[in-house]
């Protein structure tokens, strides 16, 4: 094994920055060793230095042509360097306050940050890192899964060149013996590695195969984007709690851009999959949540006159909402606003009148409000008055407690309680069933609470789930539904379209 690191090696350094998924932490930090060493002038570190280049290059991130630049030209020369800037920028955008509640996954400027850092790599790669290096990462890429016979001995990729019989551009040079399902490459829909699909593009010759180099581009973003991650994990494990702190407190220009892009409504470009229509919508349930009970209310039918009227009396706190406000002109461009966002999955229109009305619910719903002051008001729901009534009856089961606990976590009155808090005013309630012992259902309370997954309070169950269904009245038969009903926060919503996300969507 070489003793060279990439502290002191630049090969050693391409290599790791390039493949660190196939390194250890200790590569990896000598990696960002490297880097901070860039910021280290006769002795003496330059923390300002490293500050403006970490805020030179999150704020960079935002902006598209630099991203597509950076494909062609390197926006960071050098790899140690360019990991050290791009983690720090992503863990400046994860400490934003905004994002206290929200999953990485659903934060778009780190998917933008990712892509500078995965673009000026592979630039970087192409200008700098010779042909050696292409061919290792092609062993990674294209090597053999542990199905797939095992390992190859040799090297899987023996040579990058041009190949004029098979027409135009670069060909990764592969032997037969070690060539894996990943070398199937094909045209247009065709997926590597399938059997069926678009024209076959891997060639044959003299018992190699010849993968097209396009391939090799794109099969590298794929995994660069998964390295990145590694990258990011292990720089967020090797700060200090010092250092994090020295590093929030000093940058102020990514949290700035990103302050003004929430400011300007440009929520799109701080979270993922944003619906333009929502913009439009949240501004009409901040006016009706606004609006006195006699002029409109949220979660009501209503004309759109009355709609309007709430939209004219609110008053916005930001800019962006002032904006949305003013594009609504009158009563048919509301009616209009709406008709064109009927798919929102807040908005409902009733055109079975003479004139048409329209109710403006929690995006995901659309089903009756319950103002919940104290837990009691809980049992407004159907699903929850049986569960009551049975209660009288019964010792809950392990999944009762556990929906009911879960229930009042995300009640706001109760988001920054004490657990000591919120275990009284449960115990009060439970205190009415004639099962209960003080101690147990303490216990039984606390044991819910201390349950979270990775940290995050687990969601309460939602109407579809099968254990709600022996207290359920039926689904068309109810006006409610509890995600749709209750004042759950913003942030259980988030956590709701975290968990629908597919993996893909993860970052």
């Amino acid at each position: 094994m070489s003793r060279d690191t990439p502290v002191d090696d630049e090969e050693t350094a391409y290599r790791v920055a390039a493949l660190p998924l196939e390194y250890g932490r200790t590569r990896i930090n000598q990696l960002f060793t490297r880097g901070y060493n860039r910021y280290i002038v006769d002795g003496e570190d330059q923390p300002d230095d490293l500050l403006n280049d970490i805020e030179r290059f999150g704020t960079a991130a935002f902006k598209e042509q630099v991203r597509d630049d950076a494909a062609e030209e390197p926006f960071v020369d050098e790899p140690g360097t360019l990991a050290v800037l791009a983690t720090l920028s992503a863990i400046c955008v994860k400490e934003h306050p905004k994002f206290e509640q929200s999953r990485p996954r659903n934060i778009q400027v780190l998917y933008d940050i990712r892509e500078l850092y995965v673009n000026n790599l592979a630039s970087l790669i192409r200008t700098d890192g010779g042909s050696s290096l292409q061919q290792d990462i092609a062993d990674v890429l294209y090597s053999k899964d542990p199905g797939e016979d095992g390992p190859h001995p040799g090297q899987v990729c023996t040579g990058i060149k041009e190949m004029p019989e098979f027409g135009e551009g670069l060909y990764l040079e592969i032997p037969m013996a070690a060539a894996s399902r990943k070398c199937l490459v094909r045209g247009g829909d065709g997926q590597s590695g399938t059997t069926d699909g678009g024209e076959i593009l891997t060639r044959v010759k003299d018992n190699h195969l010849y993968v097209p180099v396009g391939d090799f581009d794109s099969k590298y973003r794929e995994y660069a984007e998964r390295a990145f991650q590694k990258l990011l994990h292990v720089q967020e494990a090797g700060l200090s709690e010092d250092q994090l702190t020295w590093l929030t407190t000093n940058e102020s220009a990514i949290t700035e851009r990103i302050d003004r892009f929430l400011e300007t409504g440009q929520h799109e470009r701080v979270w993922r999959n944003w619906d333009r229509g929502e913009r439009t919508i949240r501004v009409l349930q901040r006016a009706l949540s606004d609006a006195p009970d006699d002029v409109a209310q949220r979660g009501e039918f209503h004309s759109a006159k009355e709609l309007y009227r709430a939209v004219e009396a609110y008053e916005p706190e930001d800019s962006w909402e002032t904006s949305v406000a003013d594009g609504i002109s009158s009563p048919s461009s509301l009616a209009k606003t709406l008709a064109d966002h009927q798919s929102h999955s807040a908005v409902t229109i009733d055109r079975d009148g003479r004139v048409n009305t329209y109710r403006i619910g929690r995006g995901g719903h659309g089903a009756e409000q319950i103002e919940v002051t104290e837990i009691e008001d809980l049992f407004e729901l159907p699903c929850m008055a049986n569960m009551e009534d049975r209660l009288h009856e019964k010792k809950p089961v392990r999944k009762d407690l556990y929906n009911f606990a879960r229930m009042v976590m995300w009640l706001p009155q109760y988001r920054n309680s004490s657990l000591d808090e919120i275990v009284a005013d449960l115990k009060d309630v439970f205190s009415r069933w004639p099962w209960y012992d003080d101690q147990e259902t303490e216990y039984q309370i606390r044991y819910e609470f201390s349950n979270t997954i990775d940290g995050d309070t687990p969601l309460p169950m939602n109407c579809d789930n099968d254990d709600l269904q022996r207290y359920c009245i039926g689904q068309d038969q109810c006006p409610y539904s509890i995600w749709g009903s209750l004042p759950f926060p913003d942030e259980m919503y988030e956590q709701v379209d975290d968990q629908s996300a597919g993996p893909s969507e993860r970052f």
